[in-house]
């Protein structure tokens, strides 16, 4: 028989049911954590990690320092024509065979920037010099004017010959239908009408070279 005792109402286990439920509660902590469950506040604080770095001028340096090399590596990959950092605009063998025959001829177009400053320092010098001569000075006053429009007509004349030749080569190196291409002459003028260094992908052969 089972004797009454411990809490009101409740009969106490006998001795084996006691050993039992000791053994089953200590299996139950060996297979679980054993070990107290702690607090709310500790747990929180073990969980929280930094928003930033502790030292926010070493991360802010070290993030230009990682941005430096990388457009540095773009601009070495796009100078050398890399189809990976190229624009959309300059990928492809058609645009490459393109900015190749640009970059094979002598473009006049690309002496633009050099002849307007020529002529625009010599009517800025010429007035000077010439003070006493107002004939003199109106006379080279309109003479590098002439010269200015006279190199636009030629450069306008090269470049629709470069445009004719842009596409009759593409066409026998890729098909007409590439040489159909919206905007294929033009990208090759708008080349042409740069200065030789600044020529962004840089030109990948020398002048009278055929194109790659």
């Amino acid at each position: 028989m089972l004797r009454r005792g411990g809490t009101k109402g409740e009969p106490t286990p006998a001795p084996g049911e006691q050993a039992r439920r000791a053994e089953v509660e200590r299996l139950e902590k060996v297979g679980g954590k054993n070990r107290p469950t702690p607090k709310r506040s500790s747990a929180q604080a073990a969980n929280r990690r930094p928003l930033v770095p502790g030292d926010r001028k070493e991360a802010a340096r070290a993030a230009r320092e990682a941005a430096r090399e990388q457009r540095a590596k773009a601009r070495a990959g796009m100078m050398a024509g890399d189809e990976r950092f190229l624009p959309v605009r300059d990928r492809g063998p058609v645009r490459r065979f393109v900015r190749d025959t640009v970059d094979a001829r002598h473009n006049i177009g690309e002496n633009l920037i050099i002849i307007a400053l020529v002529i625009l320092l010599l009517q800025f010098l010429v007035p000077l010099l010439l003070r006493s001569s107002p004939g003199a000075s109106q006379v080279a006053l309109l003479g590098g004017t002439a010269l200015l429009y006279s190199t636009l007509l030629l450069i306008i004349g090269d470049s629709f010959l470069l445009g004719r030749r842009i596409r009759k080569r593409v066409a026998e190196r890729f098909g007409a239908d590439a040489a159909r291409e919206k905007g294929l002459a033009l990208y090759g003028i708008t080349r042409a009408l740069q200065l030789r260094r600044g020529r962004v992908p840089a030109p990948g052969v020398a002048r009278g070279q055929p194109p790659r």
